[in-house]
């Protein structure tokens, strides 16, 4: 689902974390705000991308999370660990 966007995992990985950001704020907002259909449509629209990018994620540079919702095995520990992968500068393991 690269939509032809080259982008670095830490530079998807940062947009994903402000669209988290967005997201809880977005249901901060909606918890005291129930009736606004501008905030819920954007909501979804930050739910829609947030979902977009993850899927992304997980496909160039594998799992941001562990999730076997969609697998009949455990494969959260199959691929590398973050500071494990080829070229990758980081040593802590973060985004």
């Amino acid at each position: 689902m690269n939509n032809g966007m080259n982008i670095s995992r830490e530079a998807l990985g940062a947009k994903i974390k402000s669209l988290a950001f967005a997201k809880t704020e977005a249901e901060l907002f909606l918890d005291t705000h129930p009736d606004s259909r501008a905030a819920l449509s954007y909501y979804h629209e930050i739910v829609d991308k947030l979902a977009e990018l993850t899927e992304q994620y997980n496909d160039m540079y594998g799992p941001l999370t562990a999730d076997a919702s969609s697998s009949e095995s455990w494969n959260w520990i199959e691929g590398p660990w973050p500071w494990q992968r080829d070229g990758d500068k980081n040593t802590k393991g973060d985004m």
